[in-house]
């Protein structure tokens, strides 16, 4: 039975689905939700520490300027899981929040462990292929580490990607069959 949903919430496009696609299911399934926010260094608005050149040199401002934007993107974050769990709550769903530091797949893990969840609801970025292999992908860590189910929310944009990445495969495999076709026809020719 699934009574702890862990809803794993970032900054992109697709967490309007995803929390949605959970409030859905928890009011369903009278189960209760704790959104969570990763902050990693590998998100989208995510502060730099500023490096001049090939010498890292930090003085008082630039490390002041920093600390004064990590703490406005650590605050931006607790607003907006405050918001969401204000947003499930008014739907009828118990929800609490928490926000976390470190590896996002790792950390979802260890959470889900901790707090005893008995499923992960998670966005795809729609990595596929290399650029999967490359870029890493948080849903495939935590499908494959996870204490408990793992659901992958998909959204219309994963999976028009998805189809327009098939599509562009079967066009360039059409065209490999094509020029094989066409290179032998030409070795026919040559032998003539």
């Amino acid at each position: 039975m699934i009574n702890r949903i862990l809803v794993a919430i970032d900054r992109s496009q697709r967490n309007k689905f995803i929390f949605d696609s959970a409030v859905s299911l928890a009011k369903t399934i009278d189960a209760t939700l704790m959104l969570v926010h990763v902050l990693s260094e590998d998100e989208a608005g995510y502060p730099v520490l500023p490096t001049y050149a090939y010498y890292p040199m930090l003085d008082d401002r630039d490390y002041e300027a920093y600390q004064k934007k990590l703490a406005q993107y650590k605050q931006w974050g607790i607003d907006f899981l405050q918001n969401l769990t204000e947003k499930a709550t008014e739907a009828g769903v118990e929800t609490e929040y928490t926000q976390l530091t470190g590896h996002p797949g790792r950390t979802i893990c260890e959470l889900a462990h901790n707090w005893e969840a008995d499923l992960i609801l998670i966005g795809s970025r729609g990595l596929k292929g290399l650029k999967e292999m490359f870029l890493g992908s948080v849903s495939n860590y935590v499908t494959h580490h996870a204490p408990c189910s793992v659901l992958i929310v998909r959204t219309a944009v994963d999976r028009q990607s998805n189809s327009t990445s098939i599509a562009s495969q079967e066009k360039s495999a059409t065209n490999n069959h094509t020029g094989e076709r066409l290179s032998k026809s030409l070795l026919k020719e040559e032998t003539i």
